[in-house]
């Protein structure tokens, strides 16, 4: 399926810069692999946020099959920050490379900060940008330290920033595994943070409230493999 949909995708790229095309072809391939792979996802308190406004996305990082789950339930359009290795990938590389998404090198933060600064006009015009706080999967489904990485570009950008709670998708998908059972993701969106007219100084603070937001609507015992109705 990456195969197929990584061709279209690199020839839309190579004739127009318009990211939304690609955007919406990914959603085509949310839709199949996760109907094969039996996963099914609920949004919940989707009147958060805004469809027209732009965020820095700021969700909790459980599994792969989170990235599923976003792609198919936040109600906004976003590029993603990534780290350079995954656009390496044949054709799955490829295809994500296609979408405007924003490469980081991990193992450098302070390039990876500068490439985010640098990117920041990637934000504005009713487009978003995901970057996950934890930087990385959790390797036990629990939240883990915040980088700055994503308020960085908060303050820099004067958006908000949009957290997002994602319960099951650890259980469904283990790190370090490529089984992938049937269950039910959540996404839950926090109230919006403003971050007009901060600046680096407030980065610790706008960790905390971003923090404390998703730890309001985590779950560590949430079930996916017994759906859930209402909100988490």
């Amino acid at each position: 399926m990456s195969f197929l949909l990584s061709l279209p995708m690199m020839c839309i790229a190579a004739v127009t810069s318009a990211a939304a095309p690609n955007y919406y072809l990914t959603h085509i391939w949310v839709w199949v692999v996760s109907t094969l792979f039996g996963v099914s996802y609920s949004l919940h308190q989707g009147e958060k946020a805004d469809p027209k406004q732009s965020y820095i996305v700021a969700p909790n990082h459980q599994s792969n099959v989170d990235i599923l789950a976003l792609l198919a339930m936040l109600p906004v359009k976003y590029r993603w920050v990534v780290k350079q290795s995954l656009l390496k990938i044949p054709f799955f590389g490829w295809g994500l490379g296609a979408t405007g998404a924003i490469s980081i090198d991990r193992s450098n933060p302070k390039q990876a900060l500068e490439k985010l600064r640098a990117e920041s006009g990637k934000v504005g015009g009713g487009w978003s940008v995901l970057v996950y706080p934890e930087g990385t999967r959790s390797p036990h489904g629990n939240l883990q330290p915040f980088k700055k990485g994503a308020f960085m570009m908060a303050v820099q950008t004067g958006v908000p920033i949009l957290p997002v709670a994602v319960n099951g998708a650890y259980k469904i998908m283990p790190r370090n595994t490529l089984i992938v059972r049937p269950g039910h993701i959540t996404v839950t969106l926090c109230d919006p943070i403003p971050t007009e007219g901060l600046t680096e100084e407030d980065i610790p603070q706008l960790m905390e409230k971003t923090r404390k937001a998703i730890e309001d609507h985590f779950d560590p015992d949430y079930d996916p493999f017994t759906r859930r109705s209402g909100a988490e």
